[in-house]
């Protein structure tokens, strides 16, 4: 009978990306020797956060996706691997039974040779009826193993084509974080904790909300 192997589950945990949630800090009466950032400046500075968010709440979602299905697959695999033992124990107790009923049959080979007398000609008859009722319920026992693998390999092989998916989404996935911690760093460095008038503040939020 022959067996399919499950694929290797190669997942490592995604690094994690920090959203940028934070606005600019107003410190307009503050004494700071920086300059008060023009409405064109702060946005810049508002555009690359609201972007910055986006990307690092689809990062996100999509990790927590990830996670989901790793979790699934897993589980998955799991009740795999329990019908593969429960497979290979039900083929070894067929082989074990064959190999026995194959020892019986050539002693009752033997018995037919030598038996002589009407009792002991009943009782080969008897004996070669029972080996033949053993041997209709292996070839019966044979037949659900052979549609229980079946039907194992078809969930081994849909397991597997899982598996190759999902292994396949973790390079992309997780190369995605290095540019988005990047892409927050820049904010940092060009927008963080710089002043700007409230007023521009308001007035970019409604181009924003508009669309603009």
């Amino acid at each position: 009978m022959k067996t399919h192997s499950i694929r290797a589950l190669s997942l490592a945990t995604s690094a994690a990306v920090v959203i940028l949630s934070t606005a600019p800090a107003v410190a307009q009466t503050a004494a700071r020797p920086d300059k008060i950032m023009t409405i064109s400046e702060l946005r810049v500075c508002m555009k690359m956060q609201q972007a910055n968010d986006a990307s690092a709440r689809a990062i996100l979602d999509d990790q927590q996706a990830f996670a989901r299905d790793q979790t699934a697959v897993k589980g998955e695999q799991a009740e795999v691997n329990k019908g593969n033992d429960e497979l290979r124990a039900k083929i070894a107790a067929l082989t074990a039974e064959r190999n026995t009923m194959n020892a019986d049959v050539a002693a009752l080979s033997d018995r037919a040779q030598s038996a002589k007398t009407d009792e002991e000609k009943a009782a080969y008859e008897k004996d070669r009826q029972a080996l033949i009722e053993r041997n209709r319920l292996y070839e019966q026992n044979a037949a659900k193993v052979r549609e229980t693998q079946e039907a194992q390999l078809v969930r081994i092989n849909a397991l597997n084509a899982r598996i190759d998916a999902l292994n396949a989404r973790q390079g992309p996935l997780n190369d995605r974080v290095e540019p988005q911690q990047k892409k927050v760093a820049t904010w940092r460095e060009q927008c963080g904790n710089r002043r700007f008038r409230e007023e521009d503040e308001v007035v970019i939020k409604k181009e924003l909300a508009a669309g603009k």
